[in-house]
């Protein structure tokens, strides 16, 4: 089995938020140009109003865990270490080779638990993770490219040996791929966060105050329009998807340059996606209900005055698979919003926004 080293920018993103950080990576045509930054919570002391009882709820942490993952590798890691990893980065070959099989579910759940342990609760290995073959039963031959697994169970020892290696790679990586934040217009970072907060009350009804906030600046490769990226989240998310325990996750990306959300997403790990079989997605073409909650979404919840022009459903061959409906509403000044609407219970995905502008 092959998978795709981790990038440069990739690991950057890792080592600053973990699997938060690379949440935002999975938002089509976003490509992070600066590590994600932890800043503090959205301050709203307004009441609460749902739009509907289909608006996804966090349950939230009040307590915000500090890191000292940056400053023990910062005292830690050698420049021969660094170099090490610098020397195996640089390498023409970039795949990494698994040997051995997969990692189980179980492996991977205690994986996430045991990564919140190691960023927020200082919990260590007792060894490095092995980087040659022959040392252990477990490890990562650098010269091979290849990472070994036992034919057995991985221990939590093993386990935190991984994590710690990967958080170095990362953090050596990001001492060397130092890269100069784009031009964002005149919006700040803290006015981009006061959008998105503002944009996921209004279109999911739900707070955002006390989740934890990552902001980076990036550029759209459709548009190559330099972008924020706001991500509200609960604290250790790691830890609840490693136990199984459900929650909610937003994502919002603002155009600085017209001051415009141009995306705001709603993620849960948890949800099931149902594929639309030939039969559902003909009945779904018949069912105006589909477009009636798209155009409520616009109209009541985004607020939208401008009249739809049109409303139709969009890319339904790719939608089917993903168990997704869209719908594109065209508004008479050329404009579009596009409603992604999971099947079969018509809850809102996410809500994007093209200005007549960018459609030409």
């Amino acid at each position: 089995m092959k998978n795709n080293k981790i990038s440069a920018t990739l690991a950057v993103l890792l080592f600053s938020g973990s699997v938060l950080a690379v949440s935002a990576m999975i938002v089509p045509g976003f490509v992070n140009t600066t590590a994600a930054k932890s800043i503090s919570a959205v301050q709203d002391s307004g009441n609460l109003t749902l739009n509907s009882s289909k608006a996804p709820v966090l349950k939230v942490e009040a307590e915000a865990p500090v890191s000292t993952v940056n400053r023990d590798l910062e005292q830690l890691m050698t420049q021969e270490e660094m170099q090490q990893i610098y020397d195996f980065a640089d390498k023409p070959n970039n795949e990494i080779i698994t040997i051995g099989r997969e990692m189980t579910e179980d492996e991977i759940n205690r994986r996430l638990i045991l990564e919140d342990q190691y960023v927020y609760d200082g919990l260590r290995p007792k060894q490095l993770f092995p980087l040659k073959s022959g040392q252990a039963e477990f490890y990562f031959d650098l010269e091979k490219n290849t990472l070994k697994y036992p034919n057995r169970t991985l221990t939590d020892e093993e386990l935190l040996q991984y994590i710690d290696w990967f958080y170095r790679e990362a953090y050596a990586l990001s001492k060397r791929n130092i890269v100069t934040p784009p031009e964002t217009g005149n919006l700040s970072q803290t006015d981009a966060v006061a959008m998105a907060a503002s944009s996921v009350r209004k279109i999911f009804g739900a707070d955002v105050s006390k989740l934890e906030v990552k902001a980076s600046q990036g550029e759209s490769m459709l548009s190559k329009k330099k972008t924020w990226m706001v991500i509200f989240t609960p604290y250790k998310t790691n830890t609840l998807r490693g136990q199984g325990k459900e929650f909610w996750q937003y994502t919002v990306i603002i155009d600085p340059s017209t001051r415009t959300v141009v995306d705001t997403t709603a993620a849960n790990f948890s949800l099931t996606r149902t594929p639309i079989n030939a039969e559902a997605a003909i009945a779904i073409q018949k069912d105006a209900t589909w477009i009636n909650e798209a155009t409520k979404i616009v109209t009541d919840r985004q607020g939208e005055t401008r009249r739809i022009a049109t409303a139709s459903l969009t890319d339904t061959d790719v939608n089917n698979k993903r168990g997704m409906v869209a719908v594109k509403m065209l508004l008479e000044d050329g404009s579009s919003y596009t409603a992604e609407l999971r099947y079969p219970d018509q809850t809102l995905r996410c809500l994007i926004y093209e200005d007549a502008e960018a459609a030409k």
